[in-house]
């Protein structure tokens, strides 16, 4: 059976994860989206070898930050080095652009300082994060996650040392762009996640990497092993 890494998912329960594992998926990159997601996350991460995780804020939870969320922040990720930082972005559906590009780019600084991972949300506001990502220094590797952005943006991504991660909406042919990105990423740089939210389709990552296959005209078994081989890459382990 090939093997599959869940590349974006969020707090999931031992009921979902089960289910998971038995269609090939072994490990989960688990996402928080607001300072009350830490602690459990970095509990699971520690106690579960299936589970990496990821803390920060997402554009939807910025309204009631504490004045030193980025101290609690950048103390946690100091003292858990194996966490990346996530899920973070900029959202044009949610209100407060110009609050969400200040709490966004003091990630990207936190995350470059502490040299880790970043996970990117971004809706609606690809010319702001491009701004942002130009003038901000950058952490390592960036993962864009449900990428939803031009084909044409992918080569200047990727020269930011930036993944390109797809979900369940690629299987809509409705999302011509996002189904344009998925062929346009180098075959080095692609990652298939859930994006699960409490309940996880336990085939959904299985699913996305056939969907993959079919887009870019490559055998199943060989995309599910590059796309395997980029995630452990992304994460900077070596292949088992």
């Amino acid at each position: 059976m090939p093997k599959y890494i869940d590349a974006h998912c969020h707090i999931l329960s031992d009921e979902n994860l089960k289910p998971a594992t038995a269609c090939g998926v072994g490990r989960f990159i688990v996402n928080a989206t607001a300072p009350s997601d830490w602690n459990k996350i970095v509990e699971t991460a520690n106690h579960d070898n299936c589970i990496i995780g990821a803390i920060g804020v997402h554009p939807w939870y910025i309204d009631d930050l504490s004045d030193d969320w980025d101290i609690g922040l950048g103390e946690i990720l100091s003292a858990n080095p194996n966490l990346m930082v996530g899920e973070i972005g900029l959202d044009k559906k949610h209100a407060d652009m110009e609050k969400q590009i200040a709490v966004f780019k003091r990630q990207l600084e936190i995350a470059h300082d502490l040299g880790r991972v970043v996970h990117i949300h971004c809706v609606g506001a690809w010319g702001k994060m491009m701004d942002v990502l130009r003038e901000t220094q950058l952490s390592p590797v960036m993962l864009f996650h449900c990428f939803s952005g031009t084909p044409e943006m992918v080569s200047e991504l990727v020269k930011m040392n930036a993944y390109f991660s797809f979900g369940a909406g690629i299987c809509d042919e409705k999302h011509k762009t996002m189904r344009d990105a998925v062929v346009a990423v180098p075959e080095n740089r692609i990652l298939a996640e859930s994006d699960a939210q409490g309940v996880l389709i336990p085939d959904t990552v299985p699913n996305v990497v056939l969907e993959i296959a079919k887009l870019r005209g490559v055998a199943p078994e060989q995309m599910a092993e590059t796309i395997y081989k980029n995630t452990l890459e992304m994460l900077n382990e070596q292949s088992v």
